[in-house]
């Protein structure tokens, strides 16, 4: 993996969950590729790709419509993507950060801004975020954002994002 690999970050401890990012999103892409969700607790939290360096995405894709790019981002072929009835991609991604769009596209996702990180921009929720909370760094420099609160915050927006359903009591144990 390049040292200079980017990924964007988001300090959920920092998110003030105002969906200022969401909004640039949408004017950057017409759809958003980063979404707003309520948890349970009632935190307004943005939900995105991580661009993983093992994307499950990618494995799960039976036409080959994700990809890792040369920069290491994870990136959709929508020519290629054929809207799977099973939506494979979306049930691999661990952090819920495919969107299923129900227009003409089928699925939409992140992809860091490639068109603005081409000339030298930044995402545009990374420019828009007023409170700070997210970042485009490389995966070390995450690990140092990485504080005690954030992962407080993380672990609850996740718990919301992809709950871990207790098992039903077994009936010999009761």
């Amino acid at each position: 993996m390049p040292s200079d690999e980017k990924i964007l970050f988001i300090d959920y401890s920092r998110c003030i969950g105002c969906e200022s990012c969401e909004a640039a999103c949408r004017f950057a892409h017409e759809r958003p590729r980063i979404n707003m969700t309520r948890t349970v607790g009632g935190i307004m939290a943005p939900v995105y790709c991580r661009h993983c360096e093992a994307a499950a995405c990618i494995k799960a894709c039976p036409r080959g419509a994700l990809q890792k790019g040369a920069d290491g981002t994870v990136l959709l072929n929508p020519v290629l993507c054929a809207g799977c009835e099973t939506k494979s991609c979306i049930l691999a991604c661990p952090f819920g950060g495919i969107f299923c769009t129900g227009l003409d596209e089928a699925v939409v996702k992140c992809d860091l801004c490639q068109r603005r990180r081409a000339v030298d921009m930044a995402p545009a929720c990374v420019e828009m975020c007023p409170c700070g909370a997210m970042h485009l760094v490389t995966r070390a420099q995450a690990l140092a954002l990485s504080t005690e609160d954030y992962e407080s915050a993380h672990r609850k927006v996740m718990e919301h994002v992809r709950p871990v359903l207790a098992p039903m009591p077994r009936r010999d144990k009761e």
